[in-house]
């Protein structure tokens, strides 16, 4: 009886031993690790979003294998898998900086342990898409961008986007070559500021990029900046110091305007009074609404040039002898605008001699020097008299459909809202330019140049300039 109570006992604590063992040592068969290595990621080195799997092994089969992922301070189960008949798992996982493990559950019923991965992290690389263009290109101009993956996906789709202010989108389906490169023709059909964005579409789990580069297309030819009045931008127009502003900021040439003073001086002024551009009502309160023929230049020179741009130094009236001096060091055009020959008989004929005299009118192509009026006769005169002089028409109107009468002119200077594309087609045809007065606004400013036109004429041109070089 004594024996028999033994015997259950001895039986009894051998079957209760089998709970406990503990699992044989590693590398023998039918292991049970405690520890189970971190997987090996494929690609080695995902991108960031993209899809990967990770590849393992347990040392048991047919095992539940958990990958989870720490989120807030807390792991959490992202997938699960379980082993085949050599213990291996496998897990698609977007790739990410987040710490990952890999975890196999408790098996009671047959006995298994936790076993379970040290924390790790993929081995990462950051996507990049990169987008290259020259920053500055000519309208019309065939322009290569090129859109770069990294790391190479090759057969990668990319879209390219072209968008500027002013009308619909330029769009280009791209796909990417066995270095990741895609490249394609881009001909920008307005001049402005435009920006090219490319996006790369999802690619085998890569998530989706994007980049942006700007571009400043410039019209080519582009037109001449003309300083309107003198350069009247910073100072007050048709003086010294407008002009000398007009020649620091670059332009390509000075529009003013020319009178004549009682005792026969040529001199620079607009309007038919000095009652806005002068102080002429605290100098002379009597002749303030006089016309500018009634002053002498000695009594000219006693009036202050005056104006919104006017500071507090004193600026006078600048003589056309002026504006010569002022610009006979540079190779900067003059425009003028000879006002009402009917006040000031043979004021045409008199301006071009005092431009001989300087040099500036040449039989041939190299005149700095351009007489335009809004009188079309007196123009005409001043062609049959100086047949070597550049003549330009001034219009406030829209010019005759029929240009071929007027082709002696060598230009046509007219008003923003009467110029357009035909116009300039049919000046061209007749062997004239177009200019265009008075632009000061930017996105004008590019439709114009990409018109055409020979010139702008523009009380802002260090902005005209900006946009047009």
């Amino acid at each position: 009886m004594r024996l028999r109570r033994i015997g259950m006992i001895v039986t009894v604590l051998m079957a209760g031993s089998l709970l406990v063992v503990p699992p044989p040592a590693a590398g023998s068969a039918g292991v049970l690790t405690r520890i189970v290595p971190a997987p090996a990621a494929e690609p080695a080195r995902p991108t960031l979003g993209e899809r990967t799997v990770l590849r393992g092994r347990l040392s048991t089969a047919r095992r539940t294998a958990l990958l989870q992922q720490r989120r807030s301070n807390r792991w959490r189960t992202v997938a699960r898998d379980v082993t085949g008949a050599r213990g291996r798992y496998r897990f698609w996982v977007t790739a990410s900086r987040a710490p990952l493990r890999v975890v196999a559950p408790r098996h009671a019923g047959r006995g298994l342990p936790r076993a379970k991965t040290r924390a790790f992290r993929l081995a990462v690389r950051r996507q990049v898409v990169a987008i290259a263009a020259r920053r500055v290109v000519a309208r019309g101009r065939a322009v290569t961008a090129s859109a770069t993956t990294r790391p190479r996906r090759p057969g990668r789709r990319l879209t390219l986007v072209a968008t500027d202010a002013r009308g619909p989108r330029l769009r280009f389906a791209l796909r990417a070559g066995a270095r990741g490169v895609a490249r394609t023709t881009v001909r920008f059909p307005r001049s402005g500021r435009w920006l090219l964005r490319v996006r790369a579409h999802r690619h085998r789990g890569a998530a989706a990029r994007s980049a942006s580069r700007r571009v400043r297309v410039v019209p080519r030819p582009r037109p001449a900046v003309i300083a309107h009045r003198g350069g009247a931008s910073a100072s007050p127009e048709n003086t010294v110091p407008a002009i000398a502003g007009a020649l620091a900021s670059g332009v390509d040439a000075i529009e003013a305007d020319v009178r004549r003073s009682a005792d026969g001086v040529l001199i620079l002024a607009h309007d038919e009074t000095f009652a806005r551009t002068t102080n002429v009502a605290v100098v002379f309160p009597a002749r303030a609404s006089a016309p500018v023929g009634s002053f002498t230049w000695e009594e000219i020179r006693r009036l202050r040039a005056t104006g919104p741009r006017a500071g507090r130094a004193v600026v006078r009236i600048a003589s056309l002898e002026d504006l010569f001096r002022t610009t006979s060091r540079s190779a900067v055009r003059m425009v003028l605008d000879i006002k009402r020959p009917d006040l000031y008989p043979r004021i045409e004929h008199q301006v071009v001699s005092a431009a001989r005299r300087h040099g500036l009118v040449d039989a041939g192509a190299h005149d700095r020097v351009r007489f335009d009026s809004f009188d079309w006769a007196a123009a005409r005169r001043l062609r049959a008299a100086s047949p070597d002089a550049e003549v330009g028409l001034l219009s406030r109107h829209a010019p005759p459909t029929d240009l071929r009468p007027y082709a002696w002119a060598d230009v046509w200077a007219v008003h923003a809202r009467f110029v357009t594309s035909s116009l300039v087609a049919r000046a061209r045809r007749v062997g004239s330019t177009v200019d265009v007065w008075t632009v000061n606004d930017r996105a004008a400013a590019l439709r114009f140049a990409d018109l055409g036109v020979g010139g702008i004429i523009t009380d802002e041109p260090a902005t005209v300039l900006r946009l047009v070089r």
